[in-house]
């Protein structure tokens, strides 16, 4: 065939297809747009991961695992010492018992040069969940273009790192990534992985799903409740949209329910003085309450710019795709309100665990939070892209709300430069801390001090405090027990 033949063909193709073109380069628009915001804002999160150090329960938590790696250097020794460890602990202190074995395996049991993997491996990990969600549950369930799906995954993850409460605890330290933030990241993995099994009704994908049910009710209370919570609604949904409910289906809702019942039955003997001191209405009425002034200050200015692209983003997806379907948005208002009680309940296991709201249990409502609304918000503008396809001239909407979608990204791109809302994020203070050389030197001090610590001669090691660096954890004087006991020493704190 001439070329100039083929050139005529596909000219043809294009003017036939123009609203299919225009959507797809919009989409490919919106997208590039999006990955230079996500890498202006999530270089300077990953370069200052290299300045992290251990700190706090760092020590204490792996002193058995890290005795057992010197002495013997086996993997089988390192994994079954970390598991005597989960089960120990729930003796003496918690019964977060997947979440306590991964924490006692911290990257300090093979050097302090090592700790900087405690970054890498929240980021690898949070985004394999980030995109199996987009592809599951966006894209299989909800037939959104796969471009607008990573789009706004991209951007998912991206406002979360940048405005989550407490970044040093989250995202650079290894006791509250073991602990939450992998979670996050392992709980958007089996809940993309349900989808695409609802879809597919596949054996090898509900063992999988049912592993990671399981595993996330063992980690922690918040993302394990919220979990069973959700398993329960994917039942009822399949159960009234297909009339019917086969056995397989119930296996990841009874392994999420097994690992939450586990973690509340057994919370830990330091935190079971708190279990059972209010009664199940006053664990409801103080997480409503608390919840509401919770989330008011924790919904930052820069997340409704978040809430507007996404919403953008989401109804022109639902609009110009063909695929929308309406009895996959059945019932809105009920799944708004689902989300809404899932985030207040993300307040009630609060009440009997010891970590009350420190920085890394308002990281967790902070995603719960932010997860909810967003599926709430597509859901919504689902629905409604879905009502109205039948009742509009769809070639002009869909240019519309196309051009909508590019400019709110490029806009909110410009906007969240502006000085109310940039200096809140990780990357503003990580970029503070480096321009400002407080990031070097709280790393030259607790470089001399990792050297006092194994090299020197005598008993006494004498460690100044640390200058104060905003993104990370800083020692305070409960943490020197652990130091001392991790490298036999005797430390003495001076000025």
């Amino acid at each position: 065939m001439k070329p100039t033949i083929m050139l005529t063909r596909l000219l043809e193709q294009l003017k036939n297809n123009k609203a299919k073109v225009f959507n797809y380069l919009v989409q490919i628009v919106v997208l590039l747009v999006v990955l230079k915001f996500f890498v202006a804002m999530i270089k300077p999160v990953v370069v200052i991961a290299q300045y992290s150090h251990p700190t706090l329960d760092d020590y204490w938590m792996s002193m058995a695992v890290y005795r057992k790696w010197t002495q013997t250097h086996s993997i089988w020794a390192f994994i079954t010492e970390a598991f005597k460890y989960a089960i120990g602990i729930y003796q003496t202190w918690d019964g977060n018992f997947f979440s306590m074995f991964l924490t006692s395996m911290s990257p300090i049991v093979f050097g302090e040069s090592a700790y900087p993997f405690t970054f890498y491996f929240m980021f690898v990990t949070f985004m394999i969940g980030a995109m199996m969600a987009a592809y599951g549950l966006l894209y299989r369930r909800w037939h959104m273009p796969i471009i607008n799906s990573i789009s706004i995954m991209l951007l998912f993850t991206i406002f979360f790192m940048n405005y989550l409460y407490d970044a040093g605890e989250g995202l650079y330290w290894w006791p509250g990534v073991a602990n939450y933030t992998f979670f996050f990241g392992l709980f958007m993995f089996a809940h993309g992985l349900y989808a695409i099994y609802w879809e597919k009704e596949k054996t090898a994908l509900l063992v999988v799903t049912s592993i990671c049910m399981f595993l996330l009710g063992l980690g922690n209370p918040f993302t394990s409740l919220v979990s069973t919570c959700l398993t329960v609604y994917e039942l009822a949904y399949h159960i009234y949209v297909k009339k019917s409910a086969k056995t397989l289906r119930w296996i990841p809702f009874v392994c999420a329910l097994a690992g939450l019942i586990i973690i509340v039955v057994a919370p830990g003997n330091k935190a079971r003085v708190q279990f059972g001191t209010l009664s199940v209405f006053e664990t409801i009425k103080r997480s409503f309450y608390e919840g509401t002034i919770m989330i008011n200050s924790l919904t930052q200015k820069a997340m409704y710019f978040y809430y507007a692209m996404v919403a953008v983003i989401a109804f022109w997806s639902f609009y110009s795709c063909e695929k929308t379907d309406r009895s996959r948005f059945k019932l809105p208002p009920v799944v708004c309100i689902l989300m809404v009680c899932l985030v207040y309940a993300s307040f009630a296991p609060t009440k009997y665990t010891i970590s009350f709201y420190f920085g890394r249990v308002l990281d967790t409502n902070f995603f719960i939070s932010m997860m909810s609304f967003t599926v709430s918000i597509i859901y919504l503008c689902g629905a409604l892209a879905a009502w109205l396809k039948s009742r509009h001239n769809r070639a002009v909407m869909n240019i519309a709300f196309a051009l909508a979608a590019m400019c709110a990204v490029v806009l909110c791109r410009r906007e969240l430069k502006d000085a109310d809302y940039y200096n809140l994020s990780t990357a503003f203070r990580a970029n503070g801390a480096m321009e400002f050389g407080t990031v070097y030197e709280y790393d030259r001090i607790l470089n001399e001090r990792y050297d006092e610590l194994v090299n020197s001669p005598y008993w006494d090691v004498y460690i100044t405090e640390p200058p104060y660096v905003p993104v990370f954890v800083h020692d305070d004087k409960t943490s020197y027990t652990g130091i001392a006991d991790y490298y036999g020493k005797n430390v003495i704190l001076t000025e």
